[in-house]
Parts: C-alpha cells; structure tokens; sequence
C-alpha cells in the first residue's frame, strides 16, 4: 500500500499551488467587494469574519467540484494525486472540507501570530525607560524631538 502513497514532495508542491490560488482569489473578492476599503471597516470584528466567507466561497469555488468528483485539489490535479479513503474510494464532500479543509489555514496561523507578537515586543519596548523600540536596538538609533529653531 505505501507504494500507491503519494510523495512526500509531491504533495508540499500541491500545497504550496493551492496555498497560491485559494489566497489569491480570496484576495480578489476582498478587493473587489470592498470588505476591508475604509479605515470605519475596521472599527468591529465583522469584517473577519467576512473575509472567512470570502476564503471559505474562495477554497470552495476553486476546489469544490475536483474534491466532490475526483478527491482532488488544483494543486493534487496539477501533480496527479487525489485523496482516498484507506479502503481507496473517495472521501465524501462533506469530509474532505470539515475535517480536513480546518488543517488549511495552520501554516497562515503560524506564520502571523509570531509575527504579530513580535510586532507588538517591537513597539511596547518604547514604554521601557530608554523610550527605544525593538527596531531602534537593531538599528542602534533613538527618536529625538527636534529643537525648535532660536
């Protein structure tokens, strides 16, 4: 059975495809519906959650069909593997996107809330008492208020 197992190669190079497209075109419908254009979009949490419809309507529109008929993404059509159940029929729709489209957005989450909690160490390190943030360490520089012209 291990000889019918895709590679591991193969597969990362799928994910990667489709970590291309479904953002892409999630980006697109952000764009074009004007969910995020304002500064007032900001002021609730609403628009998170529009834009988890925009990328779940995104993933679907992009992979329903292929997944419903074929157990497939973009990417696993692209590089000839399909998803199977270990009996080699395939997964039921419902399956492949509850259970399996949750693991989806992992890598995203990993990459931005380091990088979120590494931008907010940056800039309370200003309430330490050299009033330096963590760029200004790095950079060895400080924020000096100019002097007003005598």
């Amino acid at each position: 059975m291990t000889d019918l197992l895709a590679g591991r190669w193969r597969r990362l190079f799928a994910w990667f495809i489709d970590a291309t497209l479904v953002p892409g075109l999630a980006f697109i419908l952000v764009m074009m519906t004007g969910v995020v254009e304002d500064a007032e979009d900001y002021t609730s949490n609403w628009w998170m959650l529009q834009v988890l419809l925009i990328a779940i309507v995104s993933y679907l529109v992009l992979n329903g069909y292929l997944l419903a008929k074929h157990g497939q993404t973009i990417g696993k059509k692209l590089l000839g593997i399909s998803v199977r159940t270990r009996s080699g029929e395939i997964p039921p729709l419902w399956k492949l996107i509850l259970v399996r489209a949750w693991f989806f957005p992992i890598p995203y989450l990993l990459v931005v809330w380091p990088v979120t909690i590494l931008v907010l160490v940056n800039f309370l390190l200003v309430f330490t008492a050299s009033r330096r943030c963590g760029h200004d360490y790095v950079a060895q520089t400080q924020v000096m208020r100019e002097q007003e012209p005598s």
